[in-house]
């Protein structure tokens, strides 16, 4: 999502601006959920859990990147309901 919301394929970057502008609230709260339920473990390009990683600390934080990340897109979702 991130990529597509910085570097937006052409001639379709207006739709997809359109699209996310549209939809940040479902996908922020999503993001949230998705967040909660992350345990923290790196993975691989496929999804699956690397062998041998630590859990998460409590409290639900991530130490896979997976937190920057959807700050990251938070920030774009926000920069796109500024713009309208």
């Amino acid at each position: 999502m991130l990529g597509n919301l910085r570097n937006p394929p052409e001639p379709f970057g207006d739709i997809i601006r359109t699209h996310f502008r549209l939809k940040a609230k479902s996908i922020s709260a999503q993001l949230d959920d998705w967040l909660r339920k992350d345990d923290g473990r790196q993975t691989v390009g496929d999804g699956q859990s690397l062998e041998g990683t630590s859990r998460t600390t409590s409290g639900g934080s991530s130490n896979n990147g997976f937190a920057k990340d959807i700050e990251e897109l938070k920030a774009e979702l926000q920069k796109l309901q500024l713009e309208s």
